[in-house]
């Protein structure tokens, strides 16, 4: 009986943990010596990129160091790829590197997937996305009064119009600041 009673007390526990997949296997070691390297380990880049941006921060922290070290060097080394990541006004919610990398990630991972037709707009939602999943998942960022606006607009299935009005207040703050310059 002693049994069943602590059986159904910690059941509701066990189901709210929820196990995040194993990061991929990739070579740590891997020395980019050749343009051949780069397209042979794209694939493992883009898996890399997937668990990054739908593992929280608090799992596999070597693994994930690891994996973030490799999807970068990976990136900057690459002698045929060229992202544009758009940060703009985006720079508030960036402001340590966790928050930097999961933008990052999130806009290089739509990049690589989207490489023949990357729409900005796309890209910026695709990083904005990997953003949130973060903060969600993150006790201190999610109770942080600067991601609100973020999470409502998420919640609401309005980030796509939350993304073009911080752009378009961007762009008319930059206009104002020309002007006043003449």
């Amino acid at each position: 009986m002693k049994f069943l009673i602590l059986s159904l007390f910690f059941l509701p526990f066990s189901l709210c943990a929820q196990e995040y997949r194993k990061c991929p296997s990739f070579n740590k070691d891997e020395k980019w010596d050749s343009q051949e390297s780069f397209v042979k380990n794209q694939k493992e880049v883009q898996n890399l990129l997937e668990w990054l941006c739908s593992t929280p921060l608090s799992e596999q922290l070597v693994e994930r160091s690891a994996a973030g070290i490799f999807v970068m060097e990976w990136v900057t080394k690459n002698p045929i790829l060229r992202v544009n990541v758009e940060i703009g006004p985006y720079s508030i919610y960036l402001f340590n590197e966790d928050l930097m990398l999961a933008y990052l990630f999130g806009s290089i991972s739509y990049a690589l997937k989207h490489e023949e037709k990357i729409k900005p707009e796309s890209q910026r939602l695709a990083g904005l996305k990997s953003l949130l999943f973060i903060v969600e998942h993150s006790e201190s960022y999610s109770k942080n009064k600067i991601f609100r606006p973020l999470i409502r607009a998420n919640r609401r299935g309005e980030l796509a119009n939350f993304d073009k009005e911080m752009w378009v207040n961007e762009k008319s703050h930059t206009l104002l600041s020309l002007e006043q310059l003449k």
